[in-house]
């Protein structure tokens, strides 16, 4: 019989999907970044940040959902620290937006040619509806541990409100998608359309590790991953 571990790859398969797909984006980046106007408008594509932050998640969930035989505690631990990075990262972002104050600092690799005028200072940053969806999809990362029911519970809450925002652009897209014009107008709620498939991803895999703790835990995987008991 195939082992529970080896078959229990859901959430990790969908790390693997979303990290490949991100490291791929990141570099084509700098091709385009020249080009993007000063402009008060919600960007229409998924900035730098966004993706870096969809790419660390992403490593986060593939080491909390690794197919190994034992969970290192090693692995949490990392997952657990990447997480945090991404937490303090967001609020830094949301302070941004709410105070005005602004840090350059934090796109000078993202940008190719900072000074020009030509590109907005916010050209990379995250919007505030992206920051908030990936703060809560990394706390709800964070808090996520098995074999203690409140923290399933809270993982839950926060995986349910991180999808809030996505799943209101996402439903507006699809009433764009089958309307009578087939187009798509600026982004809504302030994710574009392959952001929100990013979240929907990555919400995809986060809840799996629910269900995969779930069935390491149901009654008889102890038996099938050592079928032979003493008598």
């Amino acid at each position: 019989m195939v082992p529970l571990h080896s078959r229990i790859s859901f959430s990790f398969g969908i790390a693997l999907v979303l990290l490949i797909g991100c490291l791929i984006y990141i570099p084509q980046w700098k091709h385009y970044a020249p080009i993007v106007h000063q402009s008060e408008q919600i960007p229409t594509y998924s900035t730098p940040w966004t993706v870096l932050f969809v790419t660390s998640l992403s490593v986060a969930l593939a080491l909390l959902s690794s197919p190994v035989k034992r969970q290192y505690p090693v692995l949490a631990v990392i997952s657990k620290v990447v997480c945090a990075l991404v937490i303090c990262s967001n609020v830094i972002f949301l302070l941004e937006y709410a105070t005005g104050i602004r840090f350059p600092g934090l796109d000078i690799f993202f940008l190719p040619d900072a000074t020009s005028e030509r590109i907005s200072l916010y050209a990379a940053r995250p919007t505030p509806s992206s920051a908030v969806t990936s703060l809560f999809f990394s706390s709800a990362i964070v808090v996520f541990k098995s074999d203690l029911l409140w923290r399933k519970r809270v993982h839950q809450i926060l995986l349910v409100a991180a999808l809030v925002l996505p799943t209101i652009a996402g439903v507006r897209y699809l009433g764009e998608l089958f309307s009578a014009r087939h187009t798509f107008g600026p982004p809504h709620v302030g994710l574009s359309l392959p952001a929100v498939l990013l979240y929907f991803l990555l919400g995809s895999g986060t809840l799996g590790l629910s269900f995969q703790s779930r069935l390491q835990n149901a009654p008889g995987a102890e038996f099938r991953r050592n079928p032979v008991h003493p008598v």
